[in-house]
């Protein structure tokens, strides 16, 4: 499984992994570079925890583009391929599957849960393109800080039990009468809301979902490590959610 943390822009990297002390000031910024526990290897100084832990991480420098913004590059990176046309800084562009998707694509679902989820947005150039709707990510913008935490369309609304769920789901049964283009390549959207419901109806009904949302179940101790503010609790979810089988968080 993956947890892609994505950093729009991001720090520079020689203000994180790629210090140069031997640079001119107004290029190597205000911060020192230190050592790391890889002998000659050195990161920026804020980098402390990062740095203890050098032996067990891998830093790539070989990945670049040649785009020349952050619409473009966020589309290279987001799924392996430049984008067709010439786009400009800001855009929000899928012209092919992200990451994420193509790994739920391949990989499927476990358990109930989607295989794919965004905390607490989709990235810019992470939606499903030509693939279709079911490998869209599930996109849980709650703040999991909250004590009344909540994901949303996980349970049904309150004061709807099971035996009146299933009614409504059969009166939608009774009304809808879209004609279904089977064929994938049509990308027959209806199709794709079929999917997108019978998605949501084994989330509500997965044990193994609801319990991946329970936060409040973890001891306060390793909550109060990962931060009780809405960056930490995130984290500690996309945790969650890989350890219930989820095969791509970002």
């Amino acid at each position: 499984s993956c947890i892609l943390i994505w950093m729009d822009g991001g720090p520079s990297h020689y203000e994180t992994f790629d210090p140069k002390p031997n640079a001119p000031s107004e290029i190597r910024g205000q911060y020192e570079p230190i050592s790391t526990k890889v002998p000659g290897v050195f990161f920026s100084k804020h980098m402390t925890r990062l740095a203890a832990i050098a032996d067990k991480l891998a830093v790539v420098r070989s990945i670049r583009h040649e785009q020349g913004n952050h619409g473009a590059g966020n589309h290279y990176m987001m799924t392996g391929a430049p984008t067709r046309i010439p786009v400009g800084c800001g855009a929000f562009v899928s012209f092919h599957p992200s990451l994420g998707a193509a790994t739920a694509a391949e990989r499927g679902s476990n358990n109930g849960l989607p295989p794919y989820f965004s905390i607490p947005q989709m990235s810019r150039s992470g939606g499903p393109s030509f693939l279709g709707a079911k490998y869209a990510p599930f996109v849980v913008p709650d703040n999991p800080s909250n004590s009344n935490f909540r994901v949303r369309d996980v349970t049904p609304p309150r004061g709807i039990g099971d035996e009146r769920s299933q009614r409504r789901r059969d009166l939608r049964a009774q009304v809808d009468h879209f004609l279904r283009i089977s064929d994938k390549a049509a990308g027959d959207p209806v199709t794709g809301l079929d999917e997108y419901y019978e998605q949501g109806y084994n989330l509500m009904a997965s044990k193994e979902a609801q319990k991946a949302f329970e936060l409040a179940s973890e001891p306060d101790k390793v909550r109060d490590s990962y931060g009780r503010n809405p960056l930490g609790q995130r984290a500690l979810l996309a945790r969650r959610l890989v350890e219930a089988g989820v095969p791509f968080v970002t």
